[in-house]
């Protein structure tokens, strides 16, 4: 299972990253490591998968191949390493000299970057926890540990972030919703309350009693961040969920600037 996802940028913009296919077990129902196991579980699975995600790639010209396989776990890791292995060297075979994997920077268990990293080019960190109750999204004062653990892996020169510029909402009485950060503004102004830093995540919270709590990811946080990968070594950077960001963090992130 497949999609594309096309990397945008300015025309004539020098730091435009190259184009990559994304490869993943997403459907419309969500995430599948159901499918991803059956596929894994055999040698002819596992090359044809490879196949097809290398004759895809090299259908549409694309120059890197970034795989996105969510929701497995430590017992999957031998499987997972001869996928990624597989498929790796499908790709390159093809002509296409860039694979890299997303990771969850904190699941080193499932994802284990030093596996991993042996077989792809890049490590892209998806920045984001997923608390149950109420919490930070990309808490600052966690992510650099996190972030120098991967890069201890694999070298920091390989390692990529994938930074959310979004949050949540855990509305009294329901489960977390996605929230962007013009809504956060919106609906803590509804609720007649104001966001604010909390201390040490640096991340912007609201909070109204019988109403819900806000935690979203703004400018500074995610400059903030930013600053100390590159103060790691970190070099290689990305955003996702464009089109619910602060708009300011196009002027505070932008030295040097990050993948769009």
């Amino acid at each position: 299972m497949t999609f594309v996802l096309q990397l945008q940028c300015e025309p004539g913009d020098r730091h435009f990253d190259r184009h990559h296919l994304i490869v993943t077990n997403w459907t419309r129902s969500g995430y599948r490591p159901d499918v991803l196991r059956a596929l894994m579980a055999q040698p002819e699975g596992r090359l044809r998968f490879a196949g097809q995600a290398a004759a895809l790639a090299r259908a549409d010209s694309y120059e890197g191949v970034l795989l996105d396989l969510r929701l497995l776990g430590p017992r999957d890791v031998d499987a997972l390493v001869a996928l990624v292995s597989v498929t790796a060297d499908s790709v390159r075979s093809s002509g296409i000299n860039s694979v890299g994997i997303v990771v969850p920077v904190a699941d080193t268990a499932a994802y284990p970057g030093r596996h991993l990293g042996a077989a792809t080019d890049f490590l892209a960190l998806r920045m984001e926890l997923e608390p149950a109750t109420p919490g930070p999204v990309t808490p600052r004062d966690r992510m650099s540990r996190l972030i120098g653990a991967r890069a201890a892996e694999i070298g920091a020169h390989r390692v990529m972030l994938l930074v959310p510029v979004s949050g949540y909402i855990w509305r009294s009485g329901e489960a977390r919703m996605r929230v962007s950060y013009r809504e956060a503004v919106t609906i803590a102004r509804d609720w007649g309350v104001e966001l604010t830093r909390d201390e040490s995540s640096a991340t912007l919270r609201a909070r109204a009693p019988g109403r819900g709590e806000i935690w979203v990811n703004d400018a500074e946080l995610i400059a903030g961040i930013l600053r100390d990968a590159r103060r790691l070594g970190v070099r290689k950077f990305a955003l996702y969920g464009l089109g619910d960001e602060d708009p300011a963090i196009w002027s505070a992130a932008a030295e040097p600037a990050v993948t769009r």
